[in-house]
């Protein structure tokens, strides 16, 4: 998308099933962008093209963990 990324940062946490095994139940992603012409509309259309095409990962947590993701653009100068 060609745009300008002063600082990124992902802040993730999960909670476990408590039946064996103990994998996880639900992922929390807290992604925070700073950027002065990208749109948090932006970032979640790439966080989706991620989930449907790119991310073999994505793919195979899909269906197993639930993932919840908060997203905040602050468009720094």
């Amino acid at each position: 998308m060609k745009k300008t990324i002063m600082a990124y940062e992902i802040d993730s946490r999960g909670i476990r099933k408590q039946e064996h095994p103990t994998a996880f139940n639900t992922i929390f992603l807290d992604i925070k962008l700073a950027s002065p012409d990208t749109s948090e509309y932006e970032v979640r259309k790439v966080i989706g093209l991620s989930e449907e095409k790119y991310c073999p990962v994505w793919a195979m947590m899909k269906g197993n963990v639930e993932i919840k993701i908060d997203v905040s653009v602050n468009s720094r100068s």
